[in-house]
């Protein structure tokens, strides 16, 4: 009887009465760095995606990337695997996803980064260099996109989950045909298609870079014109970055 006498009784509710003040007040939610995450990334596509251009050799946009990303509270961990190639088209890319290793990464990840299309704009000027037209592009982008979706589509049957986040593309053809005005819409319409195929997905996320490489006196190119050098990369893994946190 006089146990119970100015103690703690526990009502059929779960909540506790008292005439004292115990001090257990109830917390907010665990904050989301509270256990740090282990970060798995998986990286496909092109020549951006293995760092080529980086005068450092440091790897490009991906080792930044690392750098950035294991900087923040919530990340324990990052392990990055780079499946990039360098020359890689969309036809390609398709052929990449049939690696056993290839899948088993994509299998894995939180996170997958894919750069692509700017061999397969370059092919287009290569092969029509003395008969270029905003009308061949826009042929060849429509057959881009199908690839593109199907890209995306093969992605999702090794992993429903993982955010894919798809770098877009930026002009580095001025200095080599006399169609800069034209170049710029061109990548501006591929850039819009593939925002409009990203869309139709699931926890896909779209990186423009392209304004970065467009609007600025800095030089962001490697000694081939065509690749992004470190100062590049550096501002490219600052894009990717900001979007995979939402910063």
């Amino acid at each position: 009887m006089g146990g119970c006498s100015g103690g703690t009784i526990a009502t059929t509710t779960g909540v506790a009465t008292s005439h004292h003040d115990t001090g257990l007040s109830p917390k907010g939610e665990i904050p989301g760095d509270f256990i740090p995450k282990e970060l798995r990334i998986t990286a496909i596509g092109d020549s951006l995606t293995r760092g080529v251009g980086d005068e450092t050799k440091q790897g490009g946009y991906t080792s930044l990337l690392e750098e950035k990303l294991l900087q923040e509270k919530d990340v324990k961990s990052v392990s990055l695997q780079n499946f990039g190639v360098k020359g890689h088209k969309t036809t390609d890319l398709l052929n990449r996803l049939q690696n056993d290793e290839v899948q088993e990464g994509i299998a894995g990840s939180d996170i997958i980064i894919i750069t692509i299309g700017g061999n397969d704009i370059m092919k287009i000027v290569k092969e029509n260099l003395f008969n270029l037209s905003l009308q061949v592009f826009k042929k060849e982008q429509e057959k881009y996109e199908v690839r593109l979706e199907k890209v995306l589509e093969t992605i999702r049957t090794y992993n429903q989950d993982a955010e894919i986040v798809l770098v877009g593309l930026y002009n580095p053809f001025g200095w080599f045909i006399d169609l800069s005005t034209e170049i710029n819409t061109i990548v501006d319409n591929w850039n819009e298609g593939s925002q409009r195929i990203l869309s139709t997905f699931d926890r896909t996320k779209f990186v423009e870079v392209d304004d970065v490489f467009s609007q600025t006196s800095d030089n962001l190119l490697a000694e081939d014109e065509f690749h992004p050098n470190a100062k590049g990369y550096e501002i490219m893994s600052e894009r990717i970055f900001a979007t995979i946190t939402n910063e």
